[in-house]
């Protein structure tokens, strides 16, 4: 019997004929007593409530405050001295903020973990941009761990920021009352 396979019992069994198929459910209208006119009003009421939704995503606006700001600080902040500085610092604290209100919840987790990414990005691709010459061979070393330091307290304040601005979304979602005619988060059998 030396590489042969066991068979177990459920191979052997084959397909189980003793479950009844479960009936298929009807649908509201289905039901006879439902209003045409009230089914009407439902469905342009889902209808409103998805366009809302839409709006209140913001995906590409809260990209582009979360990369805009920063850059834009940054620029500003090389045009009045060498370095990324205070306007930097500004500029990405606020639009990784705006982001993080902006965002969709689904959308909070990309914000939290791109900040820090977007903030060092554009604090050293401003810098090398404007100084090329000067971040050439060793100097490219030496200047990244210059970037990295010195974007690292700004990489922590726009985190900072965006964990803030995302529990006080959470705390004031929770406490929203409930909408008439919303779902109370019940199933239909419970």
């Amino acid at each position: 019997m030396a590489g042969q396979r066991a068979r177990t019992s459920y191979q052997d069994a084959g397909p189980r004929t003793e479950d009844p198929a479960v009936p298929a459910q009807r649908s509201r209208a289905a039901g006879g007593d439902a209003d045409p006119a009230r089914e009407a009003r439902a469905q342009r009421g889902g209808a409103s409530r998805r366009r809302q939704q839409a709006r209140r995503r913001g995906g590409p606006l809260a990209a582009l405050t979360a990369v805009g700001l920063p850059l834009v600080g940054g620029i500003a902040d090389e045009l009045s001295g060498p370095g990324a500085g205070i306007l930097f610092a500004v500029g990405a604290v606020l639009g990784t903020g705006l982001a993080a209100l902006l965002c969709s919840r689904a959308g909070r987790w990309w914000v939290v973990t791109a900040a820090p990414v977007v903030v060092l990005l554009t604090a050293s691709g401003v810098e090398y941009l404007c100084n090329p010459d000067k971040y050439q061979g060793k100097g490219l070393g030496t200047g990244a761990v210059r970037w990295m330091v010195g974007a690292f307290p700004v990489m922590a304040e726009a985190v900072a920021v965006v964990l803030l601005v995302i529990v006080v979304r959470a705390v004031l979602e929770r406490r929203r009352p409930a909408r008439a005619g919303a779902p109370s988060g019940r199933g239909r059998r419970g």
